[in-house]
């Protein structure tokens, strides 16, 4: 099986632009036809976008994180990715924070283990060298995906993804609990007052 790589970065482009074109998508992506319009199908046949005369919509963002937090389930299933023991606060300078230690930053859960993080290919001696103490959390290690780097916040002085990059990661991660559902239920509080989460 191969990691849905491609697939991931179009969900995040719908997730957090909300509306945009197949025009634009294929551009972006650089992804034959054929192929976007089978992921843009399968979304609305779940009731996630509308896909009308080339525009698209997300309609239904909850659903739209549920198919990626599943297509996310399949990417970590292929793409280990490399655990090392870590204090956040020693590689918060390169790395990019997701999932279940995104969720320790903002307070939801008691601890970043198992969580998800993104590292550049070229930092990767730099984590080996604070890794090699083997102190603090077990947090995964992902390289496969630079584009996150795109779209980042920082909070406390650690960078994040966007929410919805949060909520994917930590589906993907088979956390599904009360916190995930409170952070899909914010955003959407949030989206409707205008407000920005975070």
């Amino acid at each position: 099986m191969r990691a849905p790589i491609l697939k991931e970065k179009i969900l995040r482009e719908l997730a957090v632009k909300g509306e945009t074109s197949v025009k634009e998508l294929l551009l972006k992506f650089k992804v034959n036809r054929p192929y976007l319009y089978r992921i843009l199908r399968s979304l609305e046949s779940n009731g996630a976008i509308i896909l009308e005369t080339g525009r698209i919509e997300v309609v239904d963002k909850k659903a739209l994180l549920y198919t990626w937090g599943e297509e996310k389930r399949k990417i970590f299933q292929v793409i280990k990715g490399i655990t090392y023991r870590v204090r956040p606060k020693k590689v918060r300078d390169f790395v990019v924070f997701s999932g279940t230690s995104a969720l320790w930053i903002l307070g939801k859960v008691l601890e970043p283990s198992f969580g998800t993080a993104y590292i550049k290919k070229d930092d990767f001696d730099r984590l080996k060298q604070i890794g090699i103490k083997r102190e603090g959390y077990p947090i995964r290690f992902y390289s496969y995906d630079e584009d996150i780097f795109n779209y980042t916040i920082t909070m406390r002085g650690y960078k994040l993804p966007v929410i919805e990059q949060i909520i994917a990661d930590a589906l993907g991660e088979g956390i599904y609990t009360r916190t995930v559902e409170e952070l899909l239920e914010e955003m959407e509080s949030g989206r409707d007052s205008g407000e920005e989460l975070g």
